[in-house]
């Protein structure tokens, strides 16, 4: 790519870390040209994240991503976006809060707030999705602004 045309050289280089945020990281700190990590962050796919209630997913968000996050972006010279997150949450996750919709807000902006600060910048997902309503970034908004979310 950095051979292929004089452009190439100033052209950013966007490398999906495979769901484990330090397998690139010492690649990524060690290059001197535009590469940066792309970190997916998701909370539905695996038994352990069904099972987990919305307010610990919330917690650990909060604090352990967002350590583990400012840490692999330090380490890159914040190289590093989360460029796929959504407010999806399953519904055996939300059964267990006294709140839902307060413990989706947590989880939602809690997630925003981390990765606009620990990383280099973040975009949503996706503006549409036929299956998920907390997949789409205009669902998002229009819960927010309507105070559902």
């Amino acid at each position: 790519m950095r051979e292929a045309s004089p452009y190439g050289s100033t052209f950013p280089l966007y490398l999906h870390d495979g769901f484990n945020l330090w397998k690139f990281s010492d690649f990524v700190h060690k290059r001197q040209d535009f590469v940066v990590q792309d970190y997916h962050s998701y909370y539905v796919f695996t038994p352990s994240d069904t099972s987990t209630p919305a307010s610990t997913h919330s917690e650990n968000v909060e604090k352990g991503i967002s350590q583990m996050l400012t840490n692999a972006s330090g380490n890159q010279r914040r190289n590093l976006v989360v460029d796929e997150w959504s407010c999806a949450l399953t519904t055996q996750s939300l059964s267990s809060e006294r709140n839902p919709e307060e413990a989706r807000r947590r989880f939602c902006t809690g997630q925003m707030g981390v990765y606009a600060t620990a990383a280099a910048g973040w975009s949503f997902w996706g503006t549409i999705s036929l299956e998920h309503t907390f997949w789409r970034l205009t669902e998002g908004v229009n819960s927010l602004q309507e105070g559902r979310l």
